[in-house]
């Protein structure tokens, strides 16, 4: 699809704010009047391109035209994000962050506030697991599995409820919950009859089963936590987004500013829909190339087919080198319906490697290898699944290099490895600062303190931190200070078995720690996650395994375009290995190959059972008679450059 493309830059009158006598609708909001010549700029930025730092240079723009920053608001995709914009732009202004909180947060925080709710009417865990209590059904709290190295999203409870919230960000009706990209076990739920060896008439809308089946009816559960949440007064974050629509509520500000737009869902393009003729300018900014998050409802033509008065393409991308720019250009060109960015290099070369079934203890000991050879280059090791995730750190933490997850599983938190510095300093009779006291008095055992408490220690610290009116990170203790009220604090040799709400990894990782050889080293070298939770992370080796899951393929023969295959070729659930690649995984393992600042590193067939996903395939969407070696040496080279016609 060809998009025109004109580089400017829309500047932006500033407007009276309204006045302190406009009449204020219900909860405080400023009822906004609709404008017929809203002024909408489109910015794309391809990996690396410093997309953000773009967005908030057009934000300079807007407040050097004299528009108050009181009238802008700049929405970003997760909390991490806009908390990253926000303190961005509260240094350029030299303010402080939490000043700027009201304009510059996600969309679910928006609706919270022109919602006017409260805590307590947002749907918390401890409404969750009262209804899964009462429901029969098994559910896990944030910490309930700080002993287990199971994740939440595998307890039937919490997808059932994941599920129903999909469902609404989808805009899908209930029936439609096989949809949702999970494995579900049919020994524990009904399948839709389609599906369902025990089903005997109907359709997913009017199914019906054997008497005596008792297993879980994921429609049922769900119709009846939402009823829950009515009869309780509670909303969770889709139920706010539909709020908002449903009500029209518009936030009171003149200028809009969303980021990765090309991730927002359904129901977060249906708020945009509604503010958008409210305002006199909007930016949009993304990468339509970049949608990880298309099963939530995220859909590339929302960006491409926006209709903007003014587009911006960035043209250099500050991330990737030439070879691996050149084999992502590769991957993603079998898009048909996408905007061509011709990102220019960081700079000339860089590695790109294949790896054809690599075992998961060669993968740990490349990534030993790469960190024992550098001095201070990160790693980034990614993968399509969370189980996938799980296999590699079961093998990973027994080597004892420190590293963190960008998922929400907890490894080396700042907690934790301001825990392990404090055990390290005492151990060697050394001063360590009031906040790894403070941290080695979260998480120590709570034998450590004898007979004394806990809260002794916190309100020492708090009193210190008073006397010399100095955040913790300034001050230090001494290893008298820590004995006085935690006088059995282990050790290195004791340090795990000390530890208190933590996860079994954790504890296995801080026990190999300190039995070998990177004391010392810091634990952000090395990040470890799913493709999805790497978006907008870089690192200077990056390697993805490319298996995927007996889902994904389900779903990707269920939506390839039969035309487009091979010829004699056959696509089924049950295809393996997978002979083409649909679009929306395509942007998902683009976005984890664009990571990389110097090193790619593809793995195929690593995950023992799981599909694969030929590199070849990957790349080039069909198989090719080249060997490994020479096919991956081919796809460094830059691709061929169509002449224009004439």
């Amino acid at each position: 699809m060809a998009i025109n493309v004109w580089y400017v830059v829309a500047r932006i009158a500033a407007d009276e704010r309204p006045s302190e006598a406009t009449p204020l609708m219900p909860g405080g909001r400023v009822h906004v009047s609709m404008t017929d010549d809203t002024h909408l700029t489109r910015l794309f930025g391809g990996p690396g391109s410093g997309k953000t730092t773009a967005l908030l240079d057009r934000v300079d723009e807007m407040l050097d035209d004299g528009v108050d920053v009181r009238d802008i608001l700049v929405v970003s995709y997760t909390r991490a994000a806009a908390a990253e914009i926000r303190e961005r732009l509260a240094e350029r202004l030299d303010r402080s962050p939490k000043s700027l909180k009201g304009n510059v947060s996600t969309m679910h925080a928006k609706a919270y506030e022109l919602l006017d709710l409260s805590r307590g009417d947002v749907v918390g865990e401890d409404e969750k697991k009262e209804f899964c209590s009462e429901y029969g059904i098994e559910f896990e709290g944030e910490y309930d599995s700080n002993r287990r190295r199971s994740s939440r999203s595998t307890t039937i409870g919490n997808k059932i409820l994941a599920t129903s919230e999909w469902l609404q960000r989808t805009r899908r009706d209930v029936a439609d919950w096989y949809d949702v990209p999970f494995q579900w076990d049919v020994e524990e739920v009904r399948l839709p009859p389609e599906e369902d060896p025990n089903s005997q008439t109907g359709n997913k809308y009017t199914p019906t089963w054997p008497s005596d089946d008792d297993r879980i009816d994921v429609p049922e559960v769900i119709r009846a936590w939402r009823a829950y949440k009515g009869e309780h007064g509670v909303v969770g974050f889709a139920d706010m987004l539909e709020r908002v629509t449903q009500r029209s509520l518009v936030p009171n500000v003149d200028h809009l500013v969303i980021d990765e737009f090309q991730d927002i869902t359904t129901l977060q393009h249906d708020a945009y829909e509604e503010w958008r003729p409210h305002m006199e300018s909007v930016l949009i900014a993304g990468d339509d190339d970049q949608v990880v998050y298309a099963w939530q409802g995220a859909d590339p033509a929302l960006l491409l087919e926006a209709d903007p008065d003014d587009d911006v393409i960035l043209p250099n991308s500050y991330r990737l080198p030439s070879n691996v720019l050149n084999v992502v250009n590769r991957e993603i060109r079998h898009i048909d319906e996408r905007q061509e960015k011709d990102l220019n290099p960081r700079k000339e070369g860089g590695t790109v490697e294949g790896i054809r079934s690599p075992s998961m203890f060669d993968l740990t000991r490349n990534v030993r290898d790469t960190i024992e050879a550098t001095e201070d280059e990160t790693v980034m090791v990614l993968f399509r699944a969370r189980y996938q995730l799980f296999q590699f750190m079961e093998e990973f933490t027994s080597m004892g290099i420190p590293y963190t997850s960008l998922t929400d599983i907890r490894m080396w938190t700042d907690r934790l490895e301001g825990y392990v510095r404090a055990v390290e300093k005492k151990t060697d009779e050394g001063h360590m600062t009031g906040l790894e006291a403070r941290r080695l008095a979260e998480m120590l055992a709570d034998s450590a303190f004898g007979t004394k408490e806990r809260d002794d220690l916190f309100d020492a610290l708090d009193e210190l931190k008073e006397q010399n009116n100095a955040r913790l990170e300034d001050f230090e203790v001494s290893p008298d200070f820590i004995e006085e009220y935690a006088p059995f604090t282990p050790g290195v040799a004791g340090a795990s078995d000390m530890l208190t709400r933590t996860s079994n990894f954790q504890e296995r990782s801080v026990d190999a720690y300190f039995d070998g050889p990177y004391q010392g080293m810091d634990a952000d070298r090395v990040r470890v996650g799913t493709i999805h939770s790497a978006k907008g992370r870089e690192a200077d080796h990056v390697f993805v395994c490319t298996d995927l899951t007996e889902k994904v393929v389900e779903q990707m023969a269920a939506s390839v375009d039969r035309d487009r295959l091979p010829e004699a070729v056959e696509f089924e659930k049950g295809t393996d290995p997978v002979p083409v690649l649909t679009d929306n995984e395509r942007r998902v393992f683009y976005v984890g190959m664009s990571r990389a600042r110097e090193r790619l590193v593809l793995m195929e067939n690593l995950i023992d059972g799981a599909p694969t996903l030929p590199l070849d395939v990957l790349i080039d969407n069909e198989p090719s008679e080249l060997p490994l070696v020479e096919f991956i040496e081919q796809a460094q080279e830059p691709l061929e450059v169509a002449e224009p016609a004439d």
